[in-house]
């Protein structure tokens, strides 16, 4: 199983005054722009993936929604573990990905820093044992036997925005 684990794209900063509910803060322009370059990259390059699951928080599920529209993946449905940013659970996370059965792909959209927590689980068996820390719209893909007692899992990659909008010089 490709397991892909992205972090939602470049959201406004926080403020109460504008989003008394921090679940409700959205994605910037420049997040929006940025995030869809790096999802049609992702649309060209990568075998189409067979369930896309996010956080409900709009950032987050703009996010998802842009995997959808750029990348050609399915449209994104709620997995409420990974709304969890702080106290999320990456064990239980672990554990649903073992109950997928022969699903060969699953993308999940979330928040830090449960998502380097889970890609450290998934990578090394521990949450804290790498020490991961997902930039915004950061996507990184993870060869996984989900079958596996524990760890397991291979990196086979890592994306940024930044690196999916670099150009190639002229020579």
């Amino acid at each position: 199983m490709i397991v892909y684990l992205i972090r939602h794209a470049k959201a406004f900063e926080r403020d109460p005054s504008a989003w008394p509910d921090d679940r409700q803060r959205p994605l910037t322009a420049d997040g929006r722009r940025s995030f869809a370059r790096l999802a049609r990259g992702l649309g060209r390059s990568v075998p189409p993936v067979e369930l896309l699951e996010s956080s409900r928080c709009t950032r987050a599920w703009q996010t998802a929604n842009l995997l959808h529209e750029h990348a050609g993946w399915p449209k994104p449905s709620r997995l409420e573990a990974l709304e969890e940013m702080d106290d999320g659970d990456p064990a239980e996370l672990r554990r649903k990905l073992s109950l997928l059965g022969d699903i060969g792909s699953v993308a999940w959209v979330g928040h830090e820093p449960l998502l380097g927590r889970l890609a450290s689980t998934l990578l090394a068996g521990d949450a804290g044992a790498l020490g991961l820390v997902f930039k915004k719209g950061a996507v990184m893909a993870i060869d996984l036997d989900p079958a596996a007692p524990r760890a397991g899992g291979r990196l086979l990659w890592l994306m940024t925005p930044a690196l999916a909008g670099r150009r190639k010089k002229a020579k």
